[in-house]
């Protein structure tokens, strides 16, 4: 009886001491993954049949309403593949690209010092807790690597690589709302909106934030309360809300013990409110900066040189003589757009592939696969991929009559 009662004691001591560590110290990740059980599921029969980018192609076909591709050669434009070009997409953090062509253009007028030490404060004031916190960590980590002190520049290429949305909204404000209008205004784009500070997008989608809604925590009531307003008027609110440093402040507390009071796939469906484009678009502001006609050939080639982060990389040497790309990825979304020019052929295609509101489980599938990237570079120095993806495409279309 002793006996039984002392190794009792000892598997309770012990199962009491792995709860504390696995629950315990981590119960913020634990309740999160367990208020998201359904969403880890959606989508799960996806997962089964898309282990090779083969089968990836075979999804892009059959789900068009996830998918949009657009890929050419630059020196063969009315040749290549245009799948769901036109339908409107998250813009997400490729909005990125207008910052840094505005960026660009401060700098080349003198309007801006690339060599300015930048102070850290003024970017962590953006920094939401939990929020893609572990990319602006990695950004962070670079930046102050030596001394600690960085400059305006190396913020704005950290940015990009590490998609660093604190730095994003930082450049934001320092750029000016007035001149990214301008800038936005002279691509003359008809689908594609404005990028707006990415704390005040979140703190608007949020049902739980102090950001003028009833803190109700329903999100489908605060999801129709925000669908009453107009697309200007929700991006002046973000604007408003990122704007408001008091606000910033008290919502980090919130956010720090409950996030956004969303669950994963009401993060994704929020993406609705995010700022939208469409590949087509997209495509076309890469062809004017790639071909330097955007301002200036100074001012192209500098934004070139931003996106050939991704080129330092000994993988994509292997394939490319030179890429360029902007990725991004957050709940729901995969996307970017790129460059490239492949080392077997020396063809250059110019290219926009969305992922856009994907089912839960099969977004982190490719999420944890880095598919999305792997698909999108593969497109342009694989012939057979992309051959591949045209023909399934075409036999969907064949067997749905579309």
């Amino acid at each position: 009886m002793k006996r039984a009662f002392k190794f009792l004691a000892v598997f309770l001591t012990a199962a009491i001491a792995v709860y504390i560590m696995v629950v315990g110290l981590n119960y913020s990740a634990f309740k999160t993954l367990f208020q998201n059980a359904e969403g880890m599921a959606e989508g799960s029969e996806y997962v089964e049949n898309t282990y090779s980018l083969k089968d990836l192609t075979r999804f892009i076909a059959e789900k068009p309403v996830y998918v949009s591709v657009m890929s050419y050669n630059v020196n063969q434009p009315d040749s290549g593949i245009f799948y769901q070009v036109d339908i409107p997409h998250t813009l997400g953090f490729m909005g990125s690209i207008f910052l840094v062509a505005e960026y660009e253009r401060q700098v080349a007028d003198g309007i801006l010092d690339p060599g300015e030490v930048v102070n850290k404060d003024e970017i962590q004031q953006y920094a939401l807790p939990q929020i893609y916190q572990n990319a602006h960590n990695g950004a962070m980590e670079v930046l102050t690597a030596d001394d600690g002190t960085f400059t305006l520049d190396e913020a704005v290429s950290a940015m990009l690589e590490y998609q660093s949305l604190p730095v994003f909204d930082y450049l934001w404000f320092r750029l000016g709302e007035d001149n990214i209008r301008t800038m936005m205004a002279d691509f003359e784009l008809e689908h594609t909106e404005m990028p707006v500070p990415f704390s005040g997008l979140y703190l608007v989608i949020s049902p739980i934030l102090p950001n003028g809604g009833d803190q109700s925590g329903d999100a489908a009531q605060h999801f129709e309360s925000l669908g009453q307003f107009s697309r200007d008027q929700l991006q002046q609110m973000v604007i408003d809300r990122a704007s408001d440093q008091n606000l910033l402040n008290r919502s980090k507390e919130i956010i720090e013990k409950d996030r956004l009071g969303l669950t994963f796939m009401e993060e994704r469906t929020a993406l609705n409110f995010f700022p939208q484009t469409t590949a087509r678009e997209l495509t076309s502001v890469m062809e004017i900066i790639y071909k330097d006609e955007l301002i200036s050939e100074e001012v192209s080639k500098a934004i070139k040189e931003k996106m050939r982060w991704s080129f330092d990389s000994e993988p994509i040497q292997r394939s490319f003589s030179d890429y360029g790309a902007i990725y991004d990825n957050r709940m729901g979304l995969l996307s970017g757009f790129d460059f490239g020019t492949s080392i077997y052929d020396g063809h250059t295609s110019i290219q926009a592939v969305f992922f856009d509101k994907l089912p839960i489980a099969f977004w982190h599938h490719m999420s944890a696969n880095h598919m999305q990237e792997d698909y999108q570079q593969r497109l342009i120095w694989d012939p057979a991929l992309y051959e591949t993806t045209l023909n399934m495409i075409n036999n969907e279309s064949t067997k749905t009559g579309n």
